[in-house]
């Protein structure tokens, strides 16, 4: 039988707020020589998130019983009824799970934020990254959970959701095509064919793709990358999903891959060529129950 509809309250009860509660409303700022989060980010690259995961998701959010959970749909116009599903299964396992349909304005309203100051889990669902991106970058809304990240909270997302959580986003739009009237060609690995937008910041130094292995998205991620050098790409497959934790190390979940693409070392063409090319980039094929420090590079295999 599926799930009644969870209804969502938009006229929410006046809290009073401290002075100068939402100064900061811009992405994390996130220096290695900063204070780590002490809380946990749940990344899964879409598909059916596994059991494990989601029973992960609500442990860290404090548990059966005790764990409040808001889960957000505002990446697909199609509805909500993802997000519907999503909290019948949290409100299953024992989760207070409330689904919150913003718009710019809800984001812009402290009232709306402040209630977010009483959740322990944040859950973003699929759809358009950008379309999420851009109702929450720079609000109250999006301040407060980043605090509740930083004070132990978990922020999880899957699809949408997971591309969304760096500083730097893959949109999933091209500058150019290609090859003219050609839908279906595969674009080269070159700088300036794919858009890449301000995320939520919510995981620095790194850029995330998802449907990975599914959608084989290297080319992608690849340019991404080489044009960022700096950046690790993150290629998190369906069904798949990665833990960072309070120690900055990525815990590999689920049933699929996680392939990681580190050109920081990397020999990288000249801005002038038009196709990029390089040297010594570093892969990391990552099976569940692995475990990376993106600091070092270092990997823990299961079998290890």
């Amino acid at each position: 039988m599926k799930p009644k509809p969870f209804s969502f309250r938009r006229s929410l009860a006046v809290i009073a707020l401290c002075l100068g509660l939402f100064g900061a409303h811009a992405p994390v700022a996130w220096t290695p020589e900063a204070a780590a989060p002490r809380g946990y980010l749940l990344i899964v690259g879409g598909g059916d998130t596994p059991p494990e995961v989601q029973s992960r998701f609500l442990a860290l959010a404090g548990g059966a019983g005790r764990a409040r959970v808001a889960v957000f749909p505002m990446a697909s116009t199609s509805g909500d009824e993802e997000a519907v599903e999503v909290a019948a299964e949290l409100q299953a396992m024992g989760a207070e799970a409330t689904i919150f349909y913003l718009s710019r304005e809800d984001a812009e309203s402290p009232d709306i934020a402040a209630r977010f100051e009483e959740i322990d889990g944040f859950w973003f669902c699929g759809g358009d990254q950008l379309r999420l991106a851009e109702i929450l970058r720079a609000t109250p809304a999006l301040a407060t959970i980043q605090r509740r990240y930083f004070a132990g909270g978990v922020v999880g997302g899957t699809s949408a959701g997971a591309a969304v959580m760096s500083n730097a986003m893959l949109t999933g739009n091209r500058y150019s095509e290609p090859d003219e009237g050609d839908e279906d060609a595969i674009p080269r690995i070159a700088r300036g064919v794919f858009e890449i937008a301000e995320g939520l910041g919510f995981l620095p130094g790194a850029i995330v793709d998802q449907h990975f292995l599914r959608r084989a998205r290297h080319h992608r991620l690849l340019s991404a990358v080489l044009e960022r050098p700096g950046l690790l790409g993150v290629g998190i497959d369906e069904g798949a999903a990665i833990l960072v934790r309070p120690d900055r190390r990525w815990e590999v979940l689920g049933d699929s891959y996680v392939k990681v693409f580190d050109a920081r070392r990397a020999q990288i063409t000249s801005s002038d060529e038009p196709f990029l090319g390089s040297s010594d980039i570093t892969l990391h094929l990552l099976p569940s129950r692995s475990i990376y420090d993106p600091s070092s590079g270092r990997t823990m295999l299961p079998a290890s």
